[in-house]
């Protein structure tokens, strides 16, 4: 594993640790790729039950190294282009993580920053924490945040952020739903453990089912074929091994088994 990406797997929960705080945090094509790595690595391990991705330093991410994209133009297009996609690859590897995930977001997250963040499930932040979708007052396309950022706050207030470039604080960024959660940065840890362990009660057969129909039903109409599709998923997961166990389990007024 990269050096500037720390992993670490204790109690069902994996951490995805960004190691750059000279840089901000931001990431290059070889962070990028390790981040990639770290999470498929994680997506196969049976024992990772929850994603937790946070960073050391004074800020959680700030996107695009910028020293790297300033080597672009003497690169070529398709080299220029690996790049970007590597970039685009890390957070659709987040997003994508079958598993339920957690952003541990203690200071700054920026353009391409807030982009890894809402890549996450959950986004727990700390009162101190600053925003922004800065990129466009560096002329540039914070471009890996906006798939993401469209679904976390819609069309309208998406494009606002991404013209406007400001920075806003925890506060407003827990009203426009960027972030779920605010707490004081001393309870940041025990706030982000707590979620991580109640989402170990879930079944991880179920979760990964809601991860997967969730983004397909928001492309659909609330149709009969919606409907069709959902009854198909919801017949099937009540034959399952964990769905028999979590019956039998409350109905015994003890835990399931993945839950102990």
């Amino acid at each position: 594993m990269s050096a500037t990406v720390k992993t670490a797997v204790a109690d069902g929960v994996a951490r995805l640790t960004l190691n750059r705080p000279d840089e901000m945090n931001s990431f290059d094509g070889d962070t990028a790729r390790a981040i990639i790595d770290a999470v498929e690595t994680f997506a196969s391990d049976d024992k990772v039950r929850v994603l937790v991705l946070g960073s050391e330093g004074n800020a959680f991410s700030a996107g695009g190294d910028f020293n790297w994209v300033l080597t672009w133009p003497k690169l070529d297009a398709i080299t220029r282009r690996v790049g970007a996609d590597a970039m685009m690859g890390a957070v659709q590897a987040v997003y994508d993580f079958p598993k339920p995930s957690i952003a541990r977001v203690h200071a700054a997250a920026v353009g391409g920053g807030v982009g890894l963040m809402l890549a996450c499930d959950f986004a727990v932040a700390a009162s101190s924490a600053r925003f922004g979708l800065t990129s466009v007052r560096n002329g540039l396309l914070a471009g890996i945040a906006i798939p993401v950022l469209i679904e976390a706050v819609g069309p309208r207030l998406a494009r606002q952020l991404l013209m406007h470039g400001g920075l806003f604080d925890a506060e407003t960024a827990l009203r426009i739903g960027l972030v779920d959660q605010v707490v004081a940065a001393e309870a940041l840890d025990h706030t982000v453990a707590t979620l991580a362990r109640e989402l170990t009660l879930g079944a991880p057969s179920a979760q990964r089912l809601i991860k997967e129909l969730v983004p397909e039903l928001d492309a659909r109409r609330h149709d009969d074929e919606a409907a069709d599709l959902i009854g198909e998923h919801v017949a099937a997961q009540c034959t399952t091994e964990e769905a028999l166990e979590g019956m039998r389990a409350f109905l015994a007024k003890r835990k399931p088994g993945w839950a102990t």
